[in-house]
């Protein structure tokens, strides 16, 4: 996702343009009449936007694409029916048109505008990878992008040519094969740091809880994700608060963190059977309960505070 979103975002940025191939091929189509006609129109109304369209697509493309074939279908779907319903608005009421703006200089200057929250998100989006994967990871994504943007010169450099669209293709291939190389040394990484985690080093298992519980020892589990902004947040401002932390140092606590960033089968397994379908989740076992206890989403020390004692 960073690296198409990267991508996508030189394109936003003026690097290179989307689609510009595909223009004058769908002009003669859309020249037919009836029904066929009326179809190339919107292909062809389809093609002309990508340019502008495609690298803020990008992030519902690349989620469409990873999902069930119904959620792909209903996501193309919504696509369509927003880059449809203008069309619709302004059949049935003409004298809109007139409110329309002047195309100008301020529609590229604002398109390499949106060029800057695209990147930010990339930033953001390298940023849980690293957390998740480590460094060694992070210099592959780098190494990646630094093939798109040879592969962005080349498609600017020489625009609608068959040659530069090529090599530029042997770029991307080359980044898709650092993904695939990046996420194998990943897994071997994180197989080899569980195998060196035990029960009290706070990593979450089934194991640790029944082991605390059979203890006698409460137990608050914190499931989260590095890609959680509000898992990020509530840590920060609730679980790391000064009371807080006396109060689990207190009572002696024992804390635990079911790291979902990966979607770990077991994690997903024990947050169904709590009812809830992803994170943040958190939940306490007291002592003298035989049932946990859920916490909502959005935490302050007052809740958690409350919930131990």
């Amino acid at each position: 996702m960073a690296g198409l979103l990267f991508f996508l975002g030189l394109s936003l940025a003026g690097q290179f343009e989307v689609g510009l191939t595909l223009t004058s091929a769908g002009g003669s189509l859309a020249q037919k009449q009836g029904f066929a006609g009326s179809f190339f129109t919107g292909v062809l109304a389809v093609i002309v936007a990508t340019p502008c369209t495609a690298p803020m697509m990008g992030a519902a493309v690349g989620y469409a694409l990873s999902q069930t074939a119904l959620t792909a279908f209903l996501v193309f779907t919504a696509l369509a029916l927003g880059l449809a319903s203008p069309y619709v608005a302004l059949t049935m009421q003409p004298a809109w048109t007139r409110l329309l703006p002047r195309p100008g200089v301020w529609m590229e200057i604002l398109k390499q505008a949106t060029s800057v929250p695209i990147f930010a998100t990339v930033i953001w989006l390298s940023w849980v990878l690293a957390r998740s994967y480590g460094a060694e990871v992070l210099s592959a994504l780098l190494a990646g992008f630094l093939l798109l943007a040879i592969a962005g010169w080349f498609l600017g450099r020489w625009p609608g040519k068959r040659g530069a669209s090529l090599v530029a293709g042997v770029f991307v291939l080359a980044m898709v094969s650092l993904v695939v190389y990046g996420q194998r040394f990943a897994e071997d990484r994180q197989n080899a740091a569980s195998s060196t985690a035990g029960a009290d080093s706070g990593v979450w298992s089934a194991d640790a809880v029944a082991k605390a519980q059979a203890e006698g020892r409460p137990v608050f589990v914190d499931f989260t994700a590095s890609w959680c902004l509000s898992c990020q947040v509530n840590e920060r401002v609730a679980l790391r608060n000064p009371q807080v932390e006396a109060a689990f140092h207190e009572k002696k606590i024992l804390l635990l963190k079911a790291d979902w960033t990966r979607h770990d089968e077991a994690i997903t397994k024990a947050l169904n059977s709590l009812g809830r379908s992803g994170v943040p989740t958190y939940v306490y076992y007291a002592p003298e309960s035989k049932s946990p206890r859920l916490l909502p989403e959005a935490l302050t020390p007052g809740i958690v505070l409350d919930a131990i004692k």
